[in-house]
């Protein structure tokens, strides 16, 4: 079976410019492939997408999950929706959507640049089975040089980024703790808001940090903003959060798609941020 060069494209300025290097250095032998979550994304995305498009030079492949659509509708069908250990709708839109596709020979691109080293270094140490090239790390591309070779080409920047956001996520992320991101969205897109308020509600997830201490986005003071950037968060191939890396929690198991190896995670997971929601642990087995 040949090798596949695959590079998984976010609708971020990074995994564009690790798609437009690999296509240069590969050829044919590249797949640029998105998981489709586009509806749930600024709708700029799609012009953002067809610009990359043109500028590799080939279509970009468009996987979807055969049983979501959305992440509300994963939100209420799995009755979770973020903790410690990560999100559930990154794993049902985008994790397990790749691993139907990847086989067992490929090589993956991340769009990971030169500030992301620990966390491609976590990846390997947590996924060994899967073969991966870090482009970006490699070459030497910081996310000021993405951005820089997009408006070099004469591609505008996604419509998040100009709009203050530091990732290009869906709209909403409920990885995202800051209050600065929160009540940004809540100005920006109130409908969005106002859904996840009611969604986080209902199952119990305390989604925003507001003076040390987790709170529901309706309890969340519009003027809470404290000058914070955004949240480290990661959509892609790892579905984790920094703070859990960095408790260790990510090696005890702890992660969206599967449950703790033992009470211990548990236990961790309730003392480690203060949701008052579902440890992945907990809610696989209720």
């Amino acid at each position: 079976m040949s090798e596949r060069i695959v590079v998984w494209f976010s609708c971020g300025a990074a995994s564009a410019v690790a798609a437009k290097l690999c296509v240069m250095k590969y050829g044919d032998a590249c797949e640029v492939v998105t998981c489709d979550t586009l509806i749930n994304e600024h709708p700029d995305n799609g012009r953002f997408l067809a610009d990359v498009e043109r500028w590799i030079g080939r279509p970009i492949t468009v996987l979807r999950s055969p049983e979501f659509a959305t992440v509300e509708e994963v939100f209420a069908k799995t009755r979770y929706m973020a903790g410690i250990a990560g999100a559930r709708c990154t794993v049902e839109l985008k994790k397990r959507v790749r691993e139907a596709y990847q086989r067992e020979g490929d090589v993956h691109v991340f769009g990971y640049t030169t500030e992301e080293r620990q966390r491609a270094d976590d990846f390997e140490a947590n996924n060994p089975a899967v073969h991966v090239e870090w482009t970006l790390i490699e070459e030497g591309v910081s996310k000021e040089d993405c951005y820089r070779h997009l408006v070099d080409a004469g591609i505008a920047l996604p419509a998040m980024y100009d709009l203050g956001f530091d990732h290009n996520n869906c709209l909403g992320c409920v990885k995202a703790t800051s209050p600065d991101y929160w009540n940004r969205t809540r100005r920006l897109f109130p409908e969005v808001f106002a859904r996840r308020a009611a969604q986080s509600r209902e199952l119990g997830v305390r989604l925003a940090r507001y003076r040390g201490e987790r709170v529901f986005l309706d309890e969340l003071p519009a003027d809470a903003d404290a000058g914070e950037p955004d949240d480290a968060i990661d959509c892609g191939p790892v579905c984790v959060t920094p703070r859990a890396v960095q408790m260790g929690l990510f090696r005890l198991g702890l992660r969206a798609d599967r449950p703790a190896a033992s009470a211990k995670g548990d236990a961790a997971c309730a003392r480690a941020d203060g949701f008052n929601s579902r440890c992945p642990s907990v809610a696989a087995r209720r």
